[in-house]
């Protein structure tokens, strides 16, 4: 009987210390060994020379740099990045979400403000979920949206008649793209989008909004060039000059341009007109459209040979790299910058040539120290050192 009671007693013991601990775990543990636990499997971990007015400022600085390039290396992935702009100032702002952990390396003071070399750990699980539910994380598609902006000028003068969007639209229906729709666009979509850096990013917010990833901007000028008696009929010429780019909406990127003249003659000098517009817009989406399209599945879809991410990358730096593998590989080889951000570059490489010569290329680059990391299948992590 008392060996049961014992037993009995050990049992309840044991209840009652896992009842403690699961009390614990639900409503006390100290929050920084909670932050640990939460993301223990999956933390990056960074250190930065950083200066800041005191140690808490450069400490600060450390830690949206460090975000940032947790930014940059989720985007080695099958997402994009989009509406940057919108990005920069909520990360400012929520920075303290996704940083784990820091640590002060080494610290000093000097007339410029005080100096920290620190570590950082960051939580990218938290950060994708979260960027990925506030949509700076998107999906591309095989057949994404696109937004139109075109300005139109016939003799000169801006017309109200949209008669090249609408050929273009035909076009684009044809070709079985799709596009968005006009109505609720925070800028006219007749806008020359073309005029000013500041225009054009402003179509990239518009297009953006509305859940288009590609950007068509342009203007057509037509005018008419001659009017001639043939036989018994007078006959009028108008001619059509084009400039249209296809750029990604997300940071502007060009994905292809084209500049086409046409003309076209009739009796009716207003079908001629409308004739030169509908046969330069043919003609110049048609020029576009499939390098726009090889170039889009060449980065966002992972068409490419290689994907090679660099990380502490200056965006310069990143040029001078793929000038030094395409020139390396030879044989038509092409660098396309996939992503670029919190100092993290993205390669797409085109190439017939195999691992081992952009291996060699990498690391005969003279100007700095690059060190392959990580390989996994075309996906090739390498670090950046000065």
């Amino acid at each position: 009987m008392l060996s049961a009671i014992n037993s009995w007693a050990l049992t309840a013991s044991k209840a009652n210390v896992l009842l403690t601990l699961i009390i614990l775990l639900v409503s006390g543990a100290p929050s920084g060994f909670a932050a640990v636990v939460a993301e223990r499997h999956d933390l990056l971990t960074m250190e930065y020379q950083q200066v800041g007015a005191n140690e808490e400022e450069a400490v600060r600085l450390a830690c949206i740099r460090a975000v940032k390039a947790t930014v940059g290396r989720l985007l080695f992935s099958d997402y994009g990045l989009q509406a940057r702009d919108l990005l920069e100032p909520y990360l400012q702002k929520n920075w303290p979400k996704y940083v784990a952990s820091t640590y002060v390396l080494e610290r000093r003071a000097d007339r410029d403000g005080f100096g920290v070399r620190v570590r950082v750990q960051t939580m990218p699980e938290v950060l994708m979920r979260d960027l990925r539910e506030k949509r700076f994380f998107y999906l591309p598609e095989i057949r994404p949206l696109h937004a139109l902006f075109l300005a139109e000028y016939v003799d000169g003068q801006p017309t109200s008649t949209p008669l090249a969007r609408k050929a273009l639209q035909e076009t684009l229906s044809e070709e079985g793209a799709k596009f968005i729709s006009e109505d609720g666009l925070i800028i006219d979509p007749a806008t020359d989008v073309l005029a000013s850096p500041a225009a054009f990013d402003k179509a990239r917010e518009a297009a953006i909004r509305k859940g288009a990833h590609i950007l068509i901007a342009g203007r057509i000028a037509t005018s008419k060039v001659s009017e001639k008696e043939v036989l018994y009929d007078t006959i009028a010429t108008y001619e059509s000059r084009v400039e249209l780019r296809v750029a990604r909406a997300d940071d502007g990127a060009e994905l292809a341009r084209t500049e086409v003249v046409e003309r076209a003659s009739e009796k009716d000098a207003g079908v001629a007109r409308d004739e030169a517009i509908r046969n330069a817009m043919r003609v110049a989406y048609k020029n576009l459209a499939g390098q726009a399209g090889i170039v889009w599945a060449q980065t966002q879809l992972e068409k490419a040979k290689f994907q090679v991410m660099f990380t502490n990358v200056r965006a310069n730096d990143l040029e001078l790299i793929a000038r030094q593998i395409e020139t390396f590989l030879g044989k038509g080889t092409r660098c396309l910058v996939r992503s670029f951000y919190g100092d993290v570059g993205i390669l797409s490489v085109l190439t017939s040539r195999d691992y081992s010569v952009l291996e060699r290329a990498l690391a005969e680059f003279q100007a700095l120290d690059l060190r392959i990391t990580d390989r996994s299948g075309n996906r090739i992590t390498v670090e950046v050192h000065p």
